[in-house]
């Protein structure tokens, strides 16, 4: 009898340790989402996180994009809620390595950025449910002035180590080129998707098509000025069409030779005819530096450079931090999903 005493007693000690290094509840019984350098990170704070994060993703991807999937710049499908909620603890992470690093930098908050902070969060507070209140447990408005004095610390911070960031994408590696390819194929799709090549006499005839094609453009005294595109209606070209790409997408697609050839024409110009793999091209340059298409590109290119470089020093400093810390292992899914049922 005393055994199994004995052995109920060191099972309750077990479940009891266990339950005190899984701590659900903090100071004024608000939850904890998850913990992160010893510090418990509440429900009221994650909310604040999580309805920022809610009104940036309908601004771009409208109100209805919830319970919807997106693919990501990776080519990756995934669900937007489940991306949201990851973002959401990222961004709080983050956040908190900046501001730990802020005194190295000698980076704090003016007063008018404080009484600025404090004046959101009125406005915030005031713009929440009772129930949001409530069940969030937003016992005033203290937490809400800090989650946002944090976010204009961080903020600085983040502006500070991007100024040593050298790195700048030219005008010629963002690059993008509009051309229209004059595609006589020669192949084609059957009902289970695979490609199947012509048959010799059919491959005869596109060639045939292509340099038709490509005479009768030459002898337009104007042929600079002529536009292709009317000669796929003409041979019905299923997969002729007008392109934007970038100088390694041409080079990935066609070949080097190719583009070694579109670099070499001008606006305008019409290519000999080009035979590939796949067909026979004929190619009319649009714009060899398309400057809207250029300017977005390089512009993404740049924000990429910057995420890589911020990520990396953020990386570092998290693992010195809290060598431990992953999303999956630290966040209570049971406390953290009550957040998303009040936001979205």
């Amino acid at each position: 009898m005393k055994k199994i005493i004995c052995l109920i007693c060191i099972l309750c000690m077990a479940v009891l340790c266990t339950a005190c290094g899984n701590e659900t509840v903090g100071e004024g019984g608000k939850e904890i989402v998850f913990q992160f350098n010893d510090e418990n990170i509440y429900l009221d704070e994650v909310f604040i996180y999580a309805m920022t994060t809610k009104e940036e993703y309908e601004r771009e991807y409208g109100e209805n994009i919830w319970g919807k999937t997106i693919v990501t710049d990776d080519g990756i499908e995934t669900d937007v809620e489940e991306m949201a909620k990851k973002e959401v603890i990222s961004n709080i992470v983050t956040n908190k390595v900046l501001i730990a690093h802020a005194a190295d930098y000698g980076i704090s908050l003016s007063v008018e950025e404080e009484n600025e902070a404090d004046s959101k969060a009125e406005e915030f507070y005031q713009n929440l449910t009772e129930d949001q209140l409530s069940e969030m447990r937003f016992n005033d408005r203290e937490t809400i002035k800090k989650v946002l004095k944090e976010n204009a610390l961080a903020d600085k911070v983040y502006a500070h180590i991007m100024k040593d960031n050298t790195s700048e994408v030219s005008d010629e590696q963002a690059r993008m080129t509009t051309f229209y390819d004059l595609f006589f194929e020669c192949y084609y799709e059957d009902e289970f998707g695979n490609i199947v090549p012509y048959s010799d006499d059919q491959v005869a005839t596109q060639k045939e098509n292509a340099d038709s094609t490509y005479k009768t453009i030459t002898e337009d005294s104007n042929r600079n000025g002529v536009n292709i595109a009317f000669f796929a209606s003409n041979y019905n070209l299923k997969y002729a069409g007008s392109h934007t790409m970038s100088s390694q997408e041409i080079e990935d697609t066609y070949g080097e030779d190719v583009k070694n050839t579109l670099y070499d024409m001008q606006n305008g110009d019409v290519s000999k005819v080009i035979k590939l793999d796949d067909g026979y091209h004929i190619f009319q340059m649009t714009a060899l530096t398309d400057e809207d298409a250029t300017a977005q590109n390089k512009d993404q290119m740049n924000r990429k450079a910057n995420q890589e470089y911020f990520d990396n020093i953020v990386s570092g400093w998290i693992e010195k931090l809290d060598p431990g810390y992953t999303y999956s292992k630290r966040v209570n899914m049971d406390v953290y999903n009550k957040i998303w049922l009040y936001t979205l």
